[in-house]
């Protein structure tokens, strides 16, 4: 099988977009899934509505599934392809093509010192666009 027909197919780029708006509403972690605000007395508007700054992941996560989803328990199969889809995918690019003057795997490219929300925003909607232009090509 070549590399071209391994990467994911399907909604990818939606899915990276919706992340990218989630993490620019609610906030970026670089490290765990979520955010919970564990010291909070549970009062702030994160716990009101359940949607935390959250990491990639777990921003890709709230885009897969509509709201953030701590484990991927009793999710259906294609939930599990476009989450998986989703997260191959960017890491991928993060690897191949890199963003904000790092090619690395998803983890070590979040968690540098120094990366900022905007980065990860940035990266995240760089990295949807190469995936349209992806299915474009293949498709003509």
């Amino acid at each position: 099988m070549s590399t071209v027909t391994a990467l994911p197919t399907g909604n990818v780029h939606a899915v990276l977009d919706r992340t990218a708006l989630y993490l620019g509403r609610y906030g970026w972690t670089p490290t765990g899934l979520y955010d919970a605000h564990d010291a909070c007395p549970a009062t702030c508007a994160c716990h009101r509505t359940g949607t935390y700054p959250a990491s990639i992941l777990g921003a890709i996560r709230a885009a897969v599934f509509g709201r953030p989803r701590w484990y991927l328990t009793g999710i259906t199969d294609a939930d599990q392809h476009a989450y998986s889809a989703a997260v191959e995918w960017f890491n991928t690019y993060l690897i191949a093509v890199g963003h904000a003057g790092l090619h690395a795997p998803v983890f070590d490219w979040e968690t540098l010192p120094g990366r900022t929300p905007a980065d990860v925003i940035e990266a995240l909607c760089a990295a949807a666009i190469a995936y349209r232009r992806h299915t474009i090509r293949r498709a003509a």
